[in-house]
């Protein structure tokens, strides 16, 4: 399931928003549509950085994804 959250604010509203958000995923409480969110701790994290800048706009997302080691399937042929 995809879940999502939208806000519109200042610089400095966003920078608020950040100091509260990650200290609240690392202590398991933070959630998005009410949905909490859970960081793996038995799986290794992917996480990158992306930066995007041009003429119209720019954006910067952080990104943290994981495999579910429950799903891998061997399959015998």
């Amino acid at each position: 399931m995809k879940y999502q959250e939208s806000y519109l604010g200042s610089r400095a509203e966003f920078g608020e928003f950040i100091k509260k958000a990650i200290p609240d995923l690392f202590a398991g409480n933070l959630t998005v549509e009410g949905n909490p969110v859970a960081l793996p701790s038995d799986t290794e994290l992917t996480y990158k950085v992306k930066y995007d800048d041009d003429i119209e706009g720019g954006s910067v997302s952080i990104k943290v994804s994981w495999d579910n080691p429950e799903m891998d399937l061997e399959l015998d042929v």
